[in-house]
């Protein structure tokens, strides 16, 4: 990637898109687009863009040609997609389609930000080669996109994956979350039978580098060496912003009251992306300590 590679970025007042857009803007010409909520990121340009507007979409990417789109839009609350089938389909499924067309009739790069959540959660550890097996329809959106996406745009580069950091919110990941109770004295329930490998937003635009400049396409895990539960993540969490540990209270998914069908261990392996980076990935504490050193929250 050069100065003048030309970076578009989808979902750029979410988590991972607006980490992104500010990862990317002081390498090269990087461009956010937002739905609802604006953002300003130095060094970037960041636009209002429905991307359910196929015309307006079109427009736009004719007009400025990325060289390279990063799809990180998406309506990920899994309780609202399940109860709003329909328009989530819209965002998720319909939006996506087209942008991977379009970038495939300019001849750039599209990279699509899938999920770990794809698989049932009953073995853990899988590979990029495991069959996934989606249990909600965010997830099963998810996996359909996968497909579509790796057919339309063979190119393509499809990302598993489970991020947190900060973002303009101060709402959207699961540090964000703990550290929002724990700070204000409120307790913290952690997932003791939720398995993850999460991996801070930082590590993931390292990685995501090293994918794009390897020429990577196809399905990639993005995550930390090694599987974690929800409920130990957070302790790792206070324990590195010296929390009071005493607010930390392990539950069950069980006892949480949730709708949607949620997998219980959906860890990643990582060895492609150890491959492709040419060292181990991070561990979850390695993770945690980077983004605590490295990063200013927005808000």
């Amino acid at each position: 990637m050069t100065e003048s590679t030309k970076v578009l970025i989808t979902g750029a007042s979410g988590l991972l898109g607006s980490n992104l857009v500010r990862h990317y803007a002081p390498l090269t010409h990087c461009t956010g687009w937002y739905g609802r909520n604006p953002v300003n990121i130095a060094g970037a340009t960041t636009l209002s863009m429905d991307i359910t507007d196929r015309s307006s979409v079109s427009r736009a990417i004719q007009a400025d040609r990325p060289n390279l789109i990063i799809h990180c839009a998406a309506a990920t609350d899994v309780e609202w997609c399940e109860r709003n089938p329909e328009l989530a389909k819209t965002i998720n499924e319909d939006a996506t389609e087209f942008l991977a067309e379009t970038t495939a009739a300019i001849g750039s790069k599209f990279v699509f930000t899938s999920t770990d959540s794809v698989f049932d959660g009953i073995s853990g550890n899988y590979s990029e080669n495991d069959p996934p097996q989606p249990l909600n329809s965010y997830a099963a959106g998810k996996v359909r996109m996968e497909s579509v996406v790796a057919s339309v745009n063979p190119e393509a580069l499809i990302i598993r994956s489970y991020f947190y950091g900060y973002s303009p919110a101060g709402t959207r990941s699961l540090l964000e979350w703990v550290l929002t109770r724990a700070q204000s004295g409120n307790e913290v329930p952690g997932f003791t039978d939720s398995y993850i490998t999460p991996i801070s937003v930082t590590d993931f635009a390292t990685a995501l580098d090293a994918a794009i400049n390897s020429k990577s396409s196809g399905l990639l895990h993005l995550g930390s060496k090694d599987s974690i539960s929800k409920f130990e993540f957070a302790r790792l969490v206070m324990e590195r912003y010296g929390c009071d540990m005493s607010l930390l209270r392990p539950i069950s998914v069980d006892d949480a009251g949730l709708n949607a069908n949620r997998p219980r261990d959906t860890s990643l392996n990582v060895q492609l992306l150890e491959t492709i980076l040419g060292s181990p990935a991070s561990t979850v504490r390695e993770g945690i300590d980077h983004l605590a050193a490295l990063s200013t929250p927005f808000h």
